[in-house]
């Protein structure tokens, strides 16, 4: 019997539970800051401690591309829809977030604005927007062919730190701020603030640790963003109803809920 082709498989639990590793990557010798794959899922890249970026391809399983940002550093690496490019934020000398052709190692646009350490970048769902969250308390988003932002949303976080994510749509942005509270901006009416708001300090210390954790992550669970999961400092996520702000369960890393 001719076992079925994963790509054309419907992802459950049976499925997963065959999933096994097909390649290791060990060029990388400092620790992994963050990965992103392309809008098709056949590219990734990293970043890395060591200030690389490095693109591999996910369907031959080869090691594609090492840049080096040694100047500004690099974090949080997105693909964009445009062919060849790649943006990402600076970790040294400012806050800019530098639109990079990876084919030709040059910068096609700088993005400024921000004066805190950037921790959230993403790229809409289209590929064309990209959104922002830094340690200056504002969240920003960017189009990729504008050097200033279409848009600025002043949140707050600036003790605790910021965490976004854009929706399945792209109209909504999640923020959670000082791991404390999570904030829903629609991006249509930002200058308007959070239409919707609740607090995560309840559910903060749900891994056995005397200290709170930390959001270190956020996204919204496909495919209609009805739930919210965030990744915390003490190696769980939790998961809360967007549509009600009731949290819904921890999970962790044995895959057990509470």
């Amino acid at each position: 019997m001719l076992r079925k082709d994963p790509l054309n498989s419907a992802l459950n639990p049976a499925v997963i539970k065959e999933f096994s590793m097909a390649k290791k990557f060990t060029d990388n010798k400092a620790a992994v800051s963050s990965l992103d794959y392309n809008m098709t899922g056949t590219f990734c890249i990293t970043t890395s401690l060591d200030e690389s970026l490095r693109i591999y391809d996910c369907l031959r399983g080869t090691r594609e591309q090492v840049l080096y940002s040694k100047k500004y550093g690099c974090n949080l690496a997105q693909f964009t829809s445009q062919p060849g490019y790649v943006a990402y934020a600076s970790t040294k000398i400012n806050d800019t977030i530098r639109y990079l052709s990876f084919e030709t190692n040059q910068y096609l646009r700088y993005f400024v604005g921000h004066s805190g350490f950037v921790t959230s970048l993403q790229r809409n769902p289209e590929g064309n927007f990209l959104m922002s969250a830094a340690m200056d308390g504002t969240v920003r988003l960017w189009d990729l062919n504008v050097v200033n932002p279409t848009g600025t949303v002043d949140i707050g976080g600036r003790n605790g730190g910021v965490s976004a994510a854009y929706d399945p749509s792209g109209m909504i942005v999640a923020v959670a701020v000082d791991s404390s509270q999570i904030q829903l901006l629609d991006i249509r009416e930002l200058s308007r603030g959070a239409f919707s708001s609740w607090s995560i300090g309840s559910a903060k210390t749900t891994g056995g640790s005397s200290s709170p954790a930390v959001v270190s992550g956020i996204k919204f669970v496909p495919p209609l963003g009805d739930f919210l999961m965030l990744a915390m400092t003490d190696g769980t996520s939790q998961i809360w109803n967007t549509q009600t702000g009731d949290f819904v369960a921890s999970l962790t890393s044995g895959g057990h809920a509470s």
